[in-house]
């Protein structure tokens, strides 16, 4: 089975009036206000550039816990994960990327030459859905990629920001891939062999659409996606938003399995029961019946690990999820942590960086 592990920052909001972030950026070396900074919150289109004092002032019409990340070439990005915390205008210090300032390219392929690798980096990175196959990497040679033959794992990483243009969505998205690779089960490149597969960074959308244009096609991404499914378990109207659980490759009650409760401004998700399979198998293994194989360089588990259920949004994708220690948290945004509890396969493993949509996109019946 393939499984998607995806990971990307989490962000929420809450339903206030509208916020405002300011601050300074300077340069640390010389204590020098720096102009033309690049300021943004995480995963969303709400960014401004500092002004010859270094100062910037972003003001959203609601309170985001995205991270705010501060960028400027040649040096290191801030992230700062709580923002709105500052009352009052603060100052950052960037420091110089001595690695940015090198020419590095670095490609350790093993059995594999650069084009192999980056075809594969991409659809896994982009996708190979109809938005993830439009998707342009306008900068791939900035990736860096090695084929790990110990553990059959592809990885990559960039030291500039990713520019992705998604013509189908009308995005263009910047992507700070702070992590990425694709685990086989043998010396491969192959889909069939992934075993699985993740990645990781912060983003900022572009809106580059005319008024209207990408309206439909960014509907048919958010429908059936993970944010859609996972507002769907917030808001416990599965059968409204054409979603269905399956347990034991049978139709089921979601009610039974899951416990949806209110923590502060999010949703919690407690698994309270397990499929009537799975405790057949616990069983089996407790009392000595059967025996517990692990591929090497398997990482150890969460408690819930073993927990699978199917999905089946609107009669026609199909997707898997498996928990991991049993509960989680959702926010308004339909985004989910701990990151690592959910994993997705089937459709919603499919689903890369090509098919996101910003964290602030509202969709519209």
């Amino acid at each position: 089975m393939r499984i998607l592990l995806f990971l990307v920052a989490v962000f929420s909001f809450h339903l206030v009036s509208a916020q405002a972030i300011s601050g300074y950026v300077y340069d640390e070396d010389e204590n020098k206000p720096l102009e033309g900074a690049f300021v943004y919150l995480d995963g969303t289109t709400l960014s401004v550039s500092t002004d010859e004092q270094g100062f910037f002032k972003i003001v959203t019409p609601q309170k985001y816990n995205a991270a705010l990340v501060i960028s400027y070439i040649g040096f290191e990005s801030i992230r700062l994960d709580d923002p709105y915390k500052y009352d009052k205008p603060f100052k950052v210090m960037l420091r110089t990327d001595a690695i940015a300032l090198q020419e590095v390219v670095i490609t350790k392929g093993g059995p594999f030459t650069r084009k192999q690798m980056m075809r594969a980096f991409k659809a896994q990175f982009l996708g190979k859905s109809k938005a993830g196959s439009s998707c342009k990497l306008e900068n791939e040679n900035d990736v860096i990629l090695d084929y790990d033959e110990a553990t059959n794992t592809l990885n990559a990483r960039a030291y500039k920001t990713l520019k992705i243009t998604n013509p189908r969505l009308k995005y263009v998205l910047n992507f700070d891939l702070s992590g990425f690779s694709v685990s086989y089960n043998s010396t491969s490149l192959e889909d069939y062999n992934i075993r699985r597969s993740y990645f990781e960074g912060t983003t900022f959308f572009t809106d580059i659409s005319k008024k209207g244009e990408a309206d439909k096609k960014r509907k048919e991404a958010y429908l059936g996606s993970a944010t859609h499914f996972m507002k769907t378990m917030a808001a416990n109207d599965w059968q409204e938003q054409k979603f269905q659980l399956y347990a034991d490759g049978w139709a089921d009650n979601p009610d039974k399995y899951f416990e949806i409760t209110d923590s502060l401004n999010y949703k919690k998700v407690s698994l309270i029961d397990i499929p009537p399979g799975l405790k057949k198998v616990r069983a089996e293994l407790a009392a000595g019946k059967l025996n517990v194989l692990k591929k090497k360089g398997e990482q150890t588990a969460g408690k819930n690990s073993d927990v699978r259920f199917a999905i089946l949004y609107d009669k026609k994708l199909q997707s898997g999820i498996t928990m991991n220690n049993g509960y989680f948290y959702i926010d308004p945004n339909g985004l989910f942590f701990p990151i690592g509890e959910i994993m997705f396969a089937g459709y919603l493993g499919e689903l890369k960086a090509g098919d996101m949509l910003p964290a602030d996109y509202k969709y519209v019946p």
